[in-house]
């Protein structure tokens, strides 16, 4: 009897288990245009995760640049601003995070093409446990 409560318990926590998810979404993605003599651009978007379980953006890319990574603006003791790589972006179970101008921000490096008169760009997102989402991002203006 003993044995059959234990594997009954053991069978509903796997069972919870299963229907703990990630569901990613990602909003108002933009690319910020740049000079097209510019080697850089970056993107901008809002991650939202409505599932029951953290996600980390683990990696970017996109045809139009030979290598993309994830920084995050910081501020040093001399007050000046600088940017740092970030292995993997958590994205908490059910908040989001906004990646913007002056803080946590995609860089596309090595552009293979201006971006300056692009409609859009496509980018690839891999996160732990949603995968692959893939978002076409406009570009505009970083003075607006």
């Amino acid at each position: 009897m003993k044995k059959y409560l234990f594997s009954l318990a053991v069978l509903f926590v796997l069972t919870g288990l299963s229907f703990a998810q990630s569901k990613v979404v990602v909003e108002g993605a933009w690319v910020g245009e740049v000079p097209p003599s510019s080697p850089v651009a970056a993107a901008y978007m809002t991650i939202k995760n409505e599932g029951t379980v953290d996600d980390k953006l683990l990696s970017v890319t996109s045809s139009i640049s030979g290598s993309s990574m994830i920084h995050q603006t910081v501020i040093d003791e001399q007050s000046v601003a600088k940017m740092e790589m970030v292995d993997a972006l958590v994205i908490p179970a059910g908040k989001s995070v906004v990646l913007k101008p002056g803080g946590t921000h995609v860089m596309l490096m090595d552009l293979k093409e201006p971006v300056t008169g692009k409609e859009k760009i496509e980018i690839d997102l891999k996160f732990e446990n949603a995968g692959d989402i893939r978002v076409e991002a406009p570009v505009k203006s970083l003075s607006n």
